[in-house]
């Protein structure tokens, strides 16, 4: 009748700096069948399920490239004049030693409903999906900055809506080929 399930993940990332590289996301679902409590046991033989689901969990992503909290180097004007000289440039973004995971909190509520022996089924579910410290590489004023590309933390953004779905069993058979009769020419 009662269904419970409860999950924590830790990940670690190496594209995040040291003091910003696991992130914790805990999850939690509920669901209960109605349909299964002494007070529906009138309505068994129409009624084949009832559940009422609540759940609410945090995901986390890493989706930037390697090394974006440390600064850079790359190799620039390779000259021979005599003996190789090989001078070191930084790769033109901005170290942002301050990058940390990218979190999508996500609630969901909503019920199930299955009607005469599962041959009518309705789906209700209502979502709200936030993402906090979105990963985001924009472009910034020189000077007061180095360069001009940043990759930061930045913004959020919010989805809501509602699902429905619907399915329909309008015929149900051990053998549905005996049903189709196929006539030669």
């Amino acid at each position: 009748r009662y269904l419970f399930t409860a999950t924590f993940r830790s990940d670690g990332s190496s594209k995040f700096a040291p003091n910003n590289r696991w992130g914790y996301f805990p999850a939690a679902a509920f669901g209960w069948r109605i349909s299964e409590e002494s007070f529906m046991e009138g309505t068994r033989d129409w009624l084949d399920n009832l559940k009422l689901r609540l759940s609410y969990g945090t995901a986390g992503s890493d989706n930037i490239n390697s090394g974006l909290w440390r600064e850079t180097w790359k190799t620039s004007n390779i000259t021979v004049s005599g003996v190789p000289d090989v001078s070191y440039i930084p790769e033109g973004l901005m170290a942002n030693p301050d990058l940390k995971w990218e979190v999508k909190h996500n609630f969901n509520a909503g019920f199930d409903l299955a009607l005469f022996a599962n041959r009518l089924l309705f789906s209700v579910n209502y979502y709200l999906s936030k993402t906090t410290d979105m990963l985001y590489m924009y472009n910034v004023s020189v000077p007061p900055f180095t360069y001009n590309t940043l990759v930061a933390n930045i913004g959020s953004m919010r989805n809501s809506g509602v699902e429905i779905a619907v399915g329909v069993t309008p015929l149900k058979t051990k053998d549905m080929l005996s049903l189709i009769h196929i006539s030669e020419p």
